[in-house]
């Protein structure tokens, strides 16, 4: 099965993507306008605004922590920078009291920042969270929970060797420039995620619409993206040969104990044991998801509706509250 990446567009759109740097202030709040402006003026601003949002220490690049900004902080923060600016002209002094008065009414408040803003750390930070040490109320709780995903038999390893040979070598140049091997594996996967759906609504600001979309392409993303190392000599294009999906108001649950004793590394295999292990947990938790699965195998899943990776993925679609009359 594929595992999770976020590399395609997740909303038809094409949705923003935030920065995860440690220089967010330099290299995007003050970039395209502030050339013709003081260095003395520039540095007041700069030093209020590193502290406001990377802390006391911020100055510092090495002190600072990679902070995921989007789009909408970014926009606030460069428009408040343009404004103290151009109220402080080329003095210096001036500069530095609007700074200090700035700091002083946005510091450690990154979340008033970005106040009625919509996705204000983009769509990754709707989906995977935030973390800021250094304002605990611009956190971000993740509505993606994504495991590692592991195979279903035991691991199959084998040595790739090649060589480098010089085209243009002379006559008495033997032998090859390079000489290596690196080690190979594949392997049939099990994969799981998790979408906390009431978190994902509120992480994208109540827009049901952009939610329905957003469930609907990643669908897709788990199904046919796969992991982007090696693709010269690799080629791993695969895509998942069985997809479960469910819908329930329960506590979620992994099925990852179906391979605790490996199976073979064959999808009809391993699917029947996946069925084996989901018929128990049915029986003894008796949960009453609603499942709906696209497979390559042959195998009947207990409770679920078959159809198509189109199907489940307006399926998930459906999952998005309704919007309101």
């Amino acid at each position: 099965m594929s595992v999770l990446r976020l590399g395609r567009t997740l909303i038809a759109g094409g949705g923003k993507i935030p920065w995860q740097v440690r220089e967010t202030i330099e290299k995007k709040v003050f970039e395209g306008w502030s050339g013709g402006v003081s260095e003395d003026v520039l540095s007041e601003i700069k030093e209020a605004m590193l502290k406001a949002v990377y802390g006391e220490k911020a100055t510092s690049k090495q002190s600072r922590q990679t902070l995921l900004l989007g789009e909408p902080e970014v926009a606030f923060l460069k428009a408040e920078a343009q404004q103290m600016a151009e109220n402080a002209g080329a003095d210096k002094r001036t500069a530095k009291s609007l700074a200090a008065e700035w700091l002083k009414t946005n510091k450690s408040n990154l979340k008033a920042m970005s106040s009625g803003a919509k996705l204000p750390a983009g769509l990754a930070g709707a989906l995977f969270g935030r973390m800021v040490t250094s304002d605990p109320r611009a956190n971000i709780d993740a509505a993606l929970h994504v495991a590692h995903a592991f195979t279903v038999h035991a691991e199959e390893v084998e040595s790739d060797y090649f060589v480098a040979v010089d085209d243009l070598a002379e006559a008495d140049d033997t032998g090859a420039d390079t000489i290596q091997e690196t080690e190979l594996t594949s392997g049939l996967f099990y994969g799981y995620v998790v979408v906390d759906l009431s978190a994902l609504h509120l992480n994208l600001g109540g827009d049901v619409g952009l939610m329905g979309e957003v469930l609907h392409n990643l669908i897709y993303l788990i199904a046919e993206v796969s992991p982007g190392a090696k693709l010269g000599s690799t080629a791993p294009y695969s895509r998942a040969s069985f997809m479960l999906l469910e819908a329930g108001d329960r506590q979620p649950r992994s099925l990852a104990d179906a391979y605790r004793v490996p199976c073979r590394a064959e999808t009809s295999t391993a699917v029947a044991v996946l069925c084996g292990h989901l018929a128990a947990m049915d029986q003894a938790y008796e949960t009453g998801e609603t499942r709906h699965v696209m497979s390559l195998s042959n195998r009947e899943v207990p409770s679920a509706t078959r159809g198509s990776l189109r199907d489940l993925a307006a399926f998930a679609k459906s999952l998005a509250p309704q919007e309101a009359d």
